[in-house]
């Protein structure tokens, strides 16, 4: 046997969702600035349809409510006002705090049913609690920009082109999960403009990705409790001084590649690493054969206050052939970390380096095409997207059992819920979601 497409897809998701996640308490406690044409509970539920059946824009949306399929799914549609218009509009009074804390309801209940981890917990990785921030670009445009928009000169055959885009900083779960676990993204914080250089950095005026991500961080703390995760990585970005500084009056750690040869960091892990035995690692699960050398109290060599230590890290991708080991991919790397020794050795350090998956093309979620240009448009977008993305991924891994079963791609089940909503023929109960 296998996976087959079934009508009822899209019914079945939002029942699932209403009983586990509560979301028509969600789309019921959605508020708006402003007084909306069309009311902020169907605002909502018109985008987060669109963002989950991946439709591209709100002028499909509004396509199908004049072919009367939308009028199923949500409370009610006034035809004199309703259309893509009347939606995007609605968009920019929406009330984004309280989208960023129903966007919150996901990752608190997989928390509470333990589908991160614990220290007990087999599938995590030290034990340990671990999130990832990383700064995105999306909503790229060679001539729509609104006052958020940051300009960046591409040079091109042509000249120097400016682009205007939005920049986010993202946070979300990452580790060694369950089977059964999501991905979740906890949150997100827009970087404020800035005039950006391609490959020149950014003007020291503006602030930069890490100061959003200062902000996200402490808002994230506040939003889910400060125990719910220990440890940080990020890219080589944050590697530094400033930034450890931050987390640590926090009462975090930072685990954090190290790429810029010009830093002290580099150079002294760089030299410091050649006066040390490497520890041997072979992780025959991940089949990755690695030598490690650590460097202890780094802190000293870079007057840094908080207790560091420096990596240098040799890996040998390899598979098995004819009973010997044959390797097919090497690489080295050089890494950082705050976490005491006691808390994660050397090879759970060289794990979470690893801990990480990319937002930016994260399964065509349509990061790029910008659906209203507005500065509380644009961010209310997001989190409704990153709402629908944690939903979608909640109820394949720990709901649909044909997953399990058959393992359709991410595509193969999101054209499964388009096609659920193109041919649903009854209206659906806005209390219960009963798909009747």
């Amino acid at each position: 046997m296998s996976y087959k497409l079934t009508l009822k897809r899209l019914p079945n998701f939002l029942r699932y969702v209403n009983k586990v996640y509560r979301f028509s308490q969600t789309i019921n406690s959605m508020q708006s600035k402003g007084d909306p044409e069309t009311s902020s509970q169907t605002i909502f539920m018109s985008v987060f349809l669109c963002m989950l059946l991946r439709l591209g824009s709100l002028r499909q949306l509004a396509a199908d409510s004049k072919a009367g399929r939308i009028r199923k799914f949500v409370p009610r549609i006034d035809k004199e006002t309703y259309c893509a218009n009347t939606v995007a509009n609605g968009l920019e009074n929406i009330d984004t705090d309280i989208l960023q804390q129903e966007l919150a309801v996901v990752p608190k209940k997989l928390r509470r049913n333990k589908a991160y981890g614990s220290a007990e917990h087999p599938g995590t990785i030290g034990g340990l609690r671990i999130v990832a921030i990383d700064g995105t670009e999306h909503f790229r445009s060679e001539c729509v920009h609104c006052p958020e928009c940051m300009a960046v000169h591409v040079t091109t055959k042509e000249g120097v082109k400016v682009h205007y885009v939005h920049r986010m900083v993202i946070m979300y779960v990452v580790g060694r999960l369950h089977s059964s676990a999501v991905q979740v993204i906890l949150g997100g914080e827009p970087a404020l403009p800035k005039d950006a250089l391609e490959e020149g950095g950014e003007s020291p005026e503006h602030e930069g990705e890490s100061t959003a991500a200062k902000r996200l961080i402490v808002k994230m703390i506040t939003l889910y409790g400060n125990r719910f995760f220990d440890i940080l990585t990020t890219d080589a970005y944050y590697s530094n001084k400033p930034f450890v500084l931050f987390l640590d009056s926090l009462g975090k750690y930072l685990v954090s590649r190290v790429k810029r040869e010009d830093t002290t960091l580099y150079q002294e892990i760089d030299v410091l690493s050649q006066m040390v035995e490497p520890i041997h690692i072979d992780d025959r699960e991940e089949r990755v054969e690695s030598w490690v050398y650590e460097i202890p109290e780094l802190q000293a060599s870079l007057d840094w206050d908080v207790p560091t230590r420096g990596f240098r890290i040799l890996e040998k991708t390899y598979k098995i052939a004819s009973g010997e080991k044959v390797y097919i991919k090497e690489e080295t790397f050089l890494c950082m970390t705050t976490v005491p020794v006691e808390l994660a050795d050397a090879n759970t350090v060289r794990q979470i380096v690893h801990a990480k998956w990319g937002v930016e093309n994260k399964d065509n979620w349509y990061m790029e095409h910008n659906f209203h240009h507005h500065p509380n448009a644009t961010y209310a977008l997001l989190l409704i997207l990153f709402m629908a993305h944690n939903l979608f991924y909640a109820y394949v891994f720990r709901h649909m059992k044909s997953y399990r079963l058959y393992h359709p791609t991410m595509k193969r089940i999101a054209e499964d819920f388009l096609a659920s909503f193109l041919h649903w023929k009854w209206r659906m109960s806005w209390l219960h979601f009963d798909g009747t």
